[in-house]
């Protein structure tokens, strides 16, 4: 019924485009499926339906990038000293998305040429992240001989998928792509970017946004321990000394 739904949506708004194509806002328009994901102690990933309508031509390109919310991430080189690999060094990305996701029509390289991509700022080698020694004392570090490696470790936690994703375009003017969102990701406002490409050069632009947040049981726990910290603490405090009473006590029975 979401897939339905969308492609009534993107039907609607193929006709709103045929009948005012003078309308520069009007020459991309993207939405979602659901704008907003509540996260559950059930919670396993879920998948969204991204859906839009274009005014393109034969050849047209689609490029979505999905970015979550910034964060610093810790990367550590291990050495092997004296038969033990032990962290040598911890470098902090500061301020680098949580979650990073490319889908297109096509594979970026034969959409356009590495200096465009850097130019709309696609792909993790353009994101312009700054790479700092733990405690930021110190110079940065340059980004590019490390952006790969940290590229492969979000990728293996599945936060980064390595691979381009699909996008559907039909007739050169209805697109679709099914976002897939993973178990660990993190809350906050995801911007969705999406570009329309024609000839190697972008010629229109939309962002919509979506909300993940905590919900059900989780949701209360987190807002109970960070709006009444004191409260929550006292708490956790009286719960363990309870729990252990119990335990305690059974054992004696026993």
């Amino acid at each position: 019924m979401t897939r339905l739904f969308g492609l009534i949506i993107s039907l609607i708004t193929a006709v709103v485009l045929t009948a005012a194509p003078t309308a520069a806002s009007s020459r991309l328009v993207a939405d979602l499926s659901n704008k907003s994901i509540a996260i559950t102690t059930g919670f396993h990933g879920t998948e969204l339906l991204l859906f839009g309508a274009v005014d393109g031509r034969a050849g047209d390109d689609i490029i979505v990038i999905v970015t979550g919310p910034p964060t610093d991430i810790a990367q550590r080189r291990k050495d092997n000293r004296a038969g033990i690999w032990v962290n040598v060094e911890t470098n902090i990305w500061k301020q680098a998305p949580s979650f990073y996701n490319i889908l297109a029509t096509r594979p970026l390289d034969k959409i356009a040429s590495i200096e465009m991509m850097q130019q709309l700022g696609i792909g993790p080698a353009h994101l312009g992240l700054t790479l700092l020694p733990e405690g930021g004392t110190g110079p940065a570090i340059d980004a590019n001989r490390f952006i790969e490696a940290l590229a492969s470790n979000m990728a293996s936690i599945h936060l980064w998928p390595a691979q381009t994703g699909t996008v559907s375009l039909a007739q050169d003017a209805l697109f679709r792509a099914t976002l897939d969102l993973p178990a660990n990701i993190v809350t906050g406002d995801y911007d969705i970017r999406v570009l329309h490409l024609r000839d190697g050069m972008a010629i229109s632009e939309d962002r919509t946004r979506l909300t993940i947040e905590k919900g059900g049981l989780t949701a209360d726990i987190y807002n109970l321990a960070h709006d009444y910290s004191a409260l929550y603490g006292i708490f956790a405090i009286a719960f363990a000394v309870a729990a252990g009473w119990l335990a305690a006590a059974a054992f004696r029975r026993n």
